[in-house]
């Protein structure tokens, strides 16, 4: 199945599977991608990707995962909220992607970033933007993060280091929000 393919499947599940509002809200968020459906396919991957704890979905198994991770959550937070993360999180995805940021040092990391191609750290970066928009990091812990891509993309580029950057990103996650209750507070 082609991208555009999956992407009209999908379509086709939702319609069957949301309101009439819902529908509408969703086709917003497409449009907000420029007609662009190979990156909103990409954008919908990495979502995924988050969605699913890290693990990558196979790029022909993304209808499946989708409707999955749909009606799973669906009946637990309702459509309103799993689209309005959806939505959120394409808003990032847009502002990663297109350089959409004012700050000109972030600006300038991301715009780094994307010419290393670097895709693969999106959904890594797409969690450290909702952080840092929900102030759970700030401002110079983004930066330290977007450098820290940057130089390690860098690596990688040449040859230096053979970097996965999903699970780079599950390490630091799990660093950042360790709730082992095992461990001891100093």
């Amino acid at each position: 199945m082609t991208k555009l393919d999956t992407l009209n499947s999908i379509l086709k599940f939702l319609e069957l599977a949301l309101s009439e509002e819902g529908l509408e809200f969703f086709l917003k968020i497409k449009k907000s991608f420029n007609f662009d459906e190979e990156m909103f396919f990409d954008f919908l991957f990495d979502y995924l990707t988050i969605q699913k704890g890290g693990k990558q979905p196979l790029a022909e198994e993304l209808y499946v995962d989708f409707t999955l991770y749909f009606d799973r959550f669906v009946k637990i937070q309702g459509e309103k909220k799993i689209l309005e993360q959806i939505a959120k999180y394409a808003k990032y995805y847009l502002m990663l992607r297109l350089e959409y940021i004012e700050d000109g040092d972030f600006a300038r990391s991301i715009s780094v970033i994307n010419a290393y191609e670097a895709w693969d750290v999106y959904p890594f970066l797409l969690e450290v933007m909702d952080d840092w928009e929900n102030k759970r990091i700030d401002d110079s812990a983004l930066l330290d993060m977007l450098n820290m891509v940057e130089d390690l993309a860098y690596r990688r580029l040449q040859g230096e280091e053979d970097i996965d950057f999903t699970s780079l990103g599950l390490d630091i996650n799990k660093m950042l929000y360790c709730t082992d209750a095992n461990r001891s507070v100093g």
